[in-house]
């Protein structure tokens, strides 16, 4: 069984209750520890009764007792303090690098618990707990749906630090690697953040009235003018200000083999959304206040429905002319897609950096008000019986499928605890 197995088993207790160390001693464990999510002993601060004496400490699990010798705990003084080694199979005996006894305890659990955990990460449902799902108490899915919503909203923190730190807490510029990143739809999401990364807002907004020169700079600095495949006057001219721009500035662009347009729709394609994001700095003139007020989010969409130059009504890459022009605007699907993705994770995150909490409680009721999007992850989940009711809903289930149930993180799941622990 592999360790995050015994982890979970140690942290919930589903262990027999009659546990003893290897030399018969009874243990009582009055708390198993914190979990310990970085390097060190598997868990912190736990108290264990051991035969009559009180023990405070940390716990170590491992499979096979011979693991705490492979992994040199015996020569590392970080392990000095464990003061129990749990294990599956015994085999040796646990010292510290004081060459000091360490109790060590072999797990048992039941078979039937074991046979839970086995139906649940090795099927190949759409969903591990598919057949759970309906029989959940409505509670208790509306509770851990809930948590997911706030940790779905939090997921873009652990970046949106990294790029404060790197751009000296320039909000504004953040936002735009954000912004920018959401043109790239998922498939090409890190080459339009690389490329936002290396272009200063402040050199776009000198252009903002000038819709060819902010093509010149986006399109330049995603590295499609270094060496265009095909070209024709307007590439040309693109070309030849990008490279007066590039030396003025002293930017330079990222590489253009970093962009996919396989399996792309062509009104999906870079090059296309490239255009679009011009025309949005361009329609706003960089002022981003009005597309991030929830207050008035029809002018949210208004302002994300924009149309490209004339240019690539008629093309989708640079030089190569499609057969008929069409209007390339960002669909609904899509702006709603920037909005749930982008605009209200990074409003929520500056409204948690500055301790707004009526501003994240606002934010939070929004998505309650929305109606939900429609997806084939949210079709799945209503034929297993859960109700999708607005976008909040919505936003936590899909979250849920790509973060947990595609990874089969079920250990970590409200869901899949209660399938391992029901009675």
């Amino acid at each position: 069984m592999n360790e995050e197995f015994l982890h979970y088993i140690w942290q919930h207790k589903l262990y027999h209750p009659d546990l003893l160390t290897t030399n018969k001693e009874p243990i009582e464990v009055i708390h198993p520890g914190i979990k310990n999510t970085d390097g060190g002993p598997d868990f912190f601060n736990a108290k264990i009764k051991i035969e009559n004496t009180l023990w405070a400490g940390n716990v170590e699990i491992h499979q096979n007792e011979e693991e705490w010798i492979k992994h040199s705990h015996h020569i590392d003084a970080a392990y000095d303090n464990v003061i129990l080694h749990v294990v599956e199979q015994t085999s040796t005996f646990t010292v510290n690098s004081k060459n000091r006894s360490i109790a060590v305890c072999q797990l048992k659990y039941s078979n039937e618990l074991r046979a839970r955990y086995h139906q649940l990460t090795l099927n190949d449902q759409w969903i591990s707990c598919a057949h759970s799902v309906k029989k959940l108490n409505k509670f208790k899915l509306d509770q851990w749906l809930n948590r997911l919503l706030i940790e779905k909203l939090e997921e873009k923190s652990h970046l949106i630090n990294t790029l404060l730190e790197t751009t000296k807490n320039n909000w504004d510029q953040v936002f735009f690697i954000l912004l920018a990143r959401s043109f790239g739809f998922g498939l090409n999401g890190l080459p339009f953040e690389l490329m936002a990364r290396q272009t200063n807002l402040n050199i776009l907004l000198k252009h903002a009235d000038n819709l060819f020169q902010l093509e010149a700079l986006l399109i330049g600095q995603a590295g499609f003018l270094t060496s265009p495949i095909q070209t024709d006057d307007y590439t040309l001219a693109l070309s030849k200000e990008y490279t007066f721009l590039k030396s003025k500035y002293h930017i330079s662009p990222i590489q253009q083999h970093l962009w996919k347009f396989l399996r792309l729709r062509p009104s999906n394609f870079p090059t296309v959304r490239l255009a679009q994001l011009a025309r949005l700095i361009n329609s706003t003139k960089g002022q981003f206040d009005n597309l991030t007020n929830l207050n008035h989010i029809d002018k949210t969409h208004a302002i994300l429905s924009i149309e490209t130059s004339e240019y690539w009504q008629d093309h989708y890459r640079l030089g190569f002319k499609s057969p008929k022009k069409t209007v390339k605007k960002i669909g609904r699907k899509s702006q709603n897609r920037i909005i749930s993705n982008t605009l209200i994770p990074y409003l929520f995150i500056y409204a948690s950096k500055h301790n707004n909490e009526e501003e994240k409680e606002k934010i939070i009721n929004y998505l309650y008000q929305q109606q939900a999007e429609e997806n084939s992850i949210l079709s799945n989940w209503a034929k297993l019986g859960v109700k999708i009711e607005n976008e909040a809903r919505a936003q936590a289930l899909i979250f849920f499928k790509n973060s947990y149930c595609n990874h089969k993180k079920c250990l970590n799941c409200q869901i899949g605890h209660e399938v391992l622990c029901k009675t």
